[in-house]
C-alpha cells in the first residue's frame, strides 16, 4: 500500500477533515493501564495533559469521572470531569496528604454526547483549564511537582480508586513535560502529530481496531511518544458500539495525500469497504507505522448515460434481439452488452408486436373479400408472378376478368398471402345472366336502367370501380341511374336482395 501511496502524483492537502477511531469506555469498570515507564513520571514545574472527550454521562463528583490519571499519595497528575459538566486537572508536589494543588471550573463548561477538547497546563505560576481551546479557569500556583515510578498511567479511571471511572469516549490522549500555550493548543488540538516533539511524553491517538468491530485481539493502544509506554485495556469487550474501538474525533490529518482517478459503472467499491454510487472524491486510510495515517483520494465518476441505442420496431408474433433474446408481447426491453472494460452497455428496444394476420378469403361471383377487416390489402394476380394489381388495395376486389387471384394481407410487420382463387369465365358472367336483372343500355354516356321484374324499391345499389373503390351509394333509385359524373371506364353494379348479393357490370363511354 506504501509503494502505490509514493507512486502516485502527491500534493498536500490541508482542509479535508477525517473521522479516525476512538475508545469507548462503558464507565463500570473500562480503562487503559499505560504501566510505570520512566517517561510518564513528570516532575519539576511544566505539564500539560490533554484529550478529546465525548461524555455520555456526569460522575456526580468531579473527581470521579478521570480522563487521564497518574494519582499517588500527594504525587502524579489528573485530568477529569464530571459534577454535571466541569473540568478539574490536579498535581501533587507530595508525598503525603495536602499537598495536592486542583483547579476546578467555576461553571459547567462541557456538554454531554458531543466531541469537545479538554487540556490542563501548569507553567511553574499558573494551573489553567482549556474548553475547546479556550482558557476557562486559571489558578495562580507555586510548586515543584513530584513523581512515582510505582504509580500506573491510567486512562478512564485512577489508580487511586478504580471506581473513579469515565462513561463516555477518549480520542488523542497526549502527556507533555512543557506548558503548552493557547497559541499551541489551538494549532494542534485538531490535528494529528505526524511529527512528535520529544516533549511529549504520551500520545494515544487511539486509532487502532475496527469502529464498531470484533476486536477481541486488539488489546493494547500503542504510545507514539517513542517512549514505549504500551497501553493495556482492561475489561474491555471489544464488540459493539460500547466498550470497544469506534469511530473517533473528525481531525485534519495534515499529512501528504494521494488522488486517483477512478471510472465506475453504477457503482464503486472503496478499499475500506464502503460503496459509492455518488460522483465526487471520496478518502480512504492507509494504515501507518506512525501516528498520523495516510489518506489516498479517488476520483470517482460515473457514465452519463448507461444506454448506448434505442431501438423502435415491430414484429410479427415475436422480434429477435441482436443477442437472440426473442419477445412476444409489445414493451420495452434491454440487452445488455459485456465489454470486457467494466462498462457494459445497454441497448433498449421499444417493441411493438403487431400480430398474426388472418389471409381467408370468400368469394361471391367475382367479388372476393378478405376476412382481416383492419389489415392493409393489395390483391394480386397468381397467374401473372403475383403482379400487383393497381388500385386494388381495399378489402375486396371485383374480378372483371378469368384468373387466378390473391390477396396480400399486411399488419404492421406480419405479411402473409392468401390461397390463390381461380375466377372462370363462369362465375364473371353468371351476374349478367341472373334471370332478376338486367342492365342497359352497355356502354352508357349518362344513363344506365337496371330492369327487373321486382320491383327495386328498398334495395341496396351500389356502383364499384374494377378495383373495388365505392364511387356512388344509391337507396331506392328506381330504375334509372345518372352516371353523367363518372369517368370513362368498367364499373360493377352491386346489388343487395333477399340476403343475395347480385353484381352486373358496364361500361361508361
Amino acid at each position: 500500500m506504501k509503494k502505490l501511496l509514493l507512486s502516485l502524483s502527491i500534493f498536500f492537502f490541508t482542509t479535508i477533515s477525517f473521522s479516525q477511531n476512538a475508545l469507548s469506555l462503558d464507565g463500570t469498570n473500562d480503562y487503559v493501564n499505560c504501566g510505570t515507564g520512566t517517561s510518564l513520571n513528570i516532575t519539576g514545574t511544566a505539564i500539560t495533559m490533554e484529550a478529546w472527550i465525548y461524555p455520555t454521562s456526569w460522575r456526580t463528583n468531579i473527581w470521579q469521572g478521570n480522563v487521564i490519571s497518574k494519582e499517588g499519595t500527594g504525587t502524579g497528575y489528573m485530568l477529569r470531569v464530571g459534577a454535571g459538566g466541569k473540568l478539574n486537572m490536579n498535581v501533587g508536589n507530595g508525598p503525603g496528604a495536602g499537598t495536592w494543588n486542583e483547579l476546578s471550573s467555576s461553571t459547567t463548561v462541557l456538554t454531554l454526547n458531543t466531541w469537545q477538547h479538554i487540556a490542563g497546563t501548569y507553567d511553574g505560576s499558573y494551573l489553567r483549564l482549556y474548553v475547546n481551546g479556550i482558557v476557562t479557569d486559571s489558578l495562580a500556583k507555586t510548586v515543584t511537582m513530584t513523581g512515582s515510578n510505582t504509580i500506573n498511567l491510567l486512562l478512564g479511571t485512577s489508580p487511586y480508586d478504580l471506581t473513579r471511572t469515565f462513561p463516555g469516549k477518549i480520542d488523542e490522549v497526549r502527556i507533555w513535560n512543557v506548558a503548552r500555550t493557547k497559541a499551541h493548543i489551538n494549532a494542534d488540538m485538531n490535528n494529528e502529530l505526524c511529527s512528535v516533539p520529544s516533549s511529549v511524553k504520551a500520545y494515544y491517538n487511539l486509532n487502532q481496531g475496527v469502529a464498531g468491530g470484533v476486536n477481541t485481539t486488539v488489546t493494547t493502544a500503542t504510545d507514539y511518544s517513542g517512549n514505549s509506554n504500551t497501553g493495556t485495556l482492561v475489561n474491555f469487550s471489544l464488540s459493539g458500539t460500547s466498550s470497544n474501538w469506534v469511530t473517533g474525533q473528525t481531525l485534519v490529518p495534515g499529512v501528504v495525500v494521494n488522488t486517483i482517478n477512478v471510472s465506475a459503472c453504477g457503482s464503486y467499491t472503496m478499499p475500506n469497504g464502503s460503496i459509492i454510487t455518488i460522483a465526487g472524491t471520496y478518502y480512504d486510510t492507509l494504515p501507518s507505522s506512525t501516528p498520523c495515517d495516510s489518506l489516498i483520494g479517488y476520483n470517482i465518476s460515473f457514465p452519463a448515460a448507461i444506454i448506448s441505442n434505442t431501438i423502435n420496431d415491430v414484429g410479427c408474433v415475436n422480434y429477435t434481439t441482436s443477442l437472440g433474446n426473442i419477445i412476444t408481447t409489445s414493451g420495452t426491453y434491454y440487452d445488455t452488452i459485456s465489454t470486457g472494460s467494466g462498462c457494459d452497455t445497454t441497448v433498449e428496444y421499444i417493441i411493438t408486436i403487431s400480430g398474426p394476420v388472418d389471409d381467408s378469403v370468400f368469394r361471391v361471383g367475382g367479388r372476393m373479400d378478405s376476412y382481416d377487416t383492419w389489415a392493409a390489402h393489395q390483391w394480386v394476380r397468381c397467374d401473372s408472378n403475383f403482379k400487383p394489381i393497381i388500385g386494388a388495395t381495399n378489402r375486396f376486389y371485383i374480378a372483371t376478368q378469368p384468373g387466378d387471384y390473391a390477396v396480400i394481407v399486411t399488419r404492421g410487420s406480419c405479411l402473409d398471402t392468401s390461397d390463390c382463387i381461380n375466377i372462370a369465365l363462369s362465375n364473371i358472367e353468371e351476374i349478367d345472366l341472373n334471370n332478376f336483372f338486367s342492365v342497359y343500355p352497355n356502354p352508357s354516356n349518362q344513363w344506365i336502367t337496371i330492369d327487373s321484374e321486382i320491383p327495386l324499391l328498398k334495395k341496396n345499389i351500389k356502383i364499384y370501380t374494377t378495383t373495388g373503390i365505392l364511387v356512388n351509394d344509391l337507396t331506392s333509385v328506381g330504375k334509372n341511374i345518372n352516371v353523367e359524373s363518372l369517368t370513362s371506364g368498367i364499373y360493377v353494379i352491386q346489388i343487395n336482395f333477399d340476403e343475395k348479393i347480385y353484381f352486373s357490370k358496364f361500361v361508361k363511354k
